[in-house]
């Protein structure tokens, strides 16, 4: 069941991947660079105001709602009145501070960005609901609501483009309305789910939940500066036309953590929902070994085609990403590694070893981006987030082994039956393919 579940999501990830890539690449074909790096400056921190804000609640949601015997209604509850709490105080604390953020950008941008500060609250209760049909397994429901955004992004850039429309304001407009499709539908599929959205606060779950989620924010805030920090200095002190081949490059190397999400999405949820640790250990090393084998050959996989696939498809403008992308493509492995094993640890109890590698990757990002970034410029970011990435890996690893007696060596230790059930997945592919037509809820 694990297997199909898995396969299902990352065939769904690959498809939203596959939008977003036709997307960007519209985007930078009919904007150029200075026009896509406008569109990610304006967008850059009202999405990162989403996840500040959040104080780590996502993680928490989908860990209490996967536990057994989960009081479901009362964590989202409890949620909804934190996301609307949260939400607001984002907004106004955005609506200051964009124009010192976005100081190198033109002041259409920054108005722009202070519109789709909006986005927050929606977003916020949108993604508390989802991580509840996640805690709930509620995996194809859970599928089908994250295919909304993208699919409805690129339906309405070729829109746009058809009509002659397509800028920074109409592209904004288009993400606001979607996010609330999306905030509908969540609600929607929960109501169908059998979770009604009750009134009252419950003080000891909210207690629970914040606590949890604490521990889980200080890794998010700290792991926004390892993947986000290098695009936000390059929007403060270079040209929106190195952040816009900057994004490309991260979308083309991107590709890698198709799979990883996919797995982390599913196992999570998973192996908390285990009663035993010692049952949660042992999921946690079969899933990451079996990942592990994959994750190496299509990564290569996609290094050979990134020289090509880069100019080819975003245009010849973005020649310049390449190495930058082959760079990140290698930070990709290590974070998908990284993914796998934190969602491992976040279903364990422990969400506060990400934190602790986050917290210490964030110093190194910090550290060399001062250093490589004026000297080396998008190429410079890259070698900083990569960096950082195996820095991260290697203190989860570490982690799991002090805290929980998972061996290190167990985890990457390949033994003849990994790699045959590793590549027997594909049987279950071709099945995951099949039954898109009609899709099943796991039971």
């Amino acid at each position: 069941m694990l297997r199909a579940l898995i396969w299902r999501t990352a065939v769904t990830n690959l498809s939203l991947s596959a939008m977003g890539l036709i997307n960007s690449i519209l985007l930078s074909r009919w904007l150029g660079p200075v026009g896509r790096g406008e569109i990610a400056a304006a967008m850059l921190w009202p999405m990162l105001l989403v996840y500040l804000s959040s104080m780590g609640l996502i993680a928490a949601i989908l860990y209490f709602s996967a536990l057994p015997q989960s009081k479901v209604e009362r964590v989202f509850a409890n949620a909804v009145w934190l996301g609307l709490i949260q939400g607001a105080a984002a907004v106004l604390i955005g609506f200051v501070v964009l124009p010192s953020l976005l100081r190198s950008q033109p002041q259409s941008v920054i108005t722009t960005s202070r519109l789709f500060l909006l986005v927050i609250p929606i977003s916020l209760i949108s993604q508390y609901g989802v991580s509840v049909l996640q805690g709930q397994m509620k995996i194809r429901i859970f599928n089908w609501l994250r295919v909304i955004l993208p699919a409805g992004y690129l339906i309405g850039t070729i829109v746009l483009i058809a009509i002659g429309r397509l800028g920074l304001v109409t592209i904004i407009v288009l993400h606001l309305v979607l996010n609330g499709l999306v905030l509908l539908a969540t609600l929607t599929a929960l109501t169908k789910s059998g979770v009604r959205l009750v009134g009252a606060l419950n003080k000891s779950l909210i207690k629970q939940m914040i606590q949890y989620g604490a521990k889980v924010h200080v890794g998010s805030v700290s792991g926004l500066a390892n993947s986000s920090l290098d695009q936000v200095l390059i929007a403060a002190v270079l040209p929106s036309r190195s952040l816009g081949l900057y994004v490309g490059a991260v979308g083309a190397a991107g590709l890698a953590q198709v799979f990883s999400i996919a797995v982390q999405m599913v196992s999570t949820p998973s192996i908390a929902q285990r009663t035993l640790e010692s049952e949660r250990a042992a999921l946690l090393r079969s899933v990451f070994r079996r990942y592990w084998i994959l994750s190496v050959p299509m990564s290569v996989a996609i290094a050979a085609i990134l020289p090509i696939g880069i100019p080819l498809v975003f245009g010849t403008e973005f020649r310049e990403a390449i190495w930058t992308a082959e760079i990140l493509l290698i930070g990709s492995l290590l974070i998908g590694a990284r993914d796998v094993l934190s969602g491992g640890a976040n279903a364990l109890g422990d969400p506060w070893l990400t934190s602790k590698a986050q917290l210490w990757a964030m110093l190194a990002t910090v550290v060399l981006l001062s250093v490589l970034l004026p000297v080396l410029g998008i190429i410079g970011a890259a070698t900083a987030s990569a960096v950082a990435y195996a820095i991260q890996l290697w203190i989860i690893v570490r982690g799991l082994h002090v805290s929980h007696s998972i061996c290190s060596a167990s985890l990457f230790r390949i033994e003849r039956g990994d790699i045959s059930a590793a590549f027997q997945v594909f049987s279950g592919l071709r099945e995951t393919l099949r039954s898109q037509q009609v899709p099943t809820e796991a039971k």
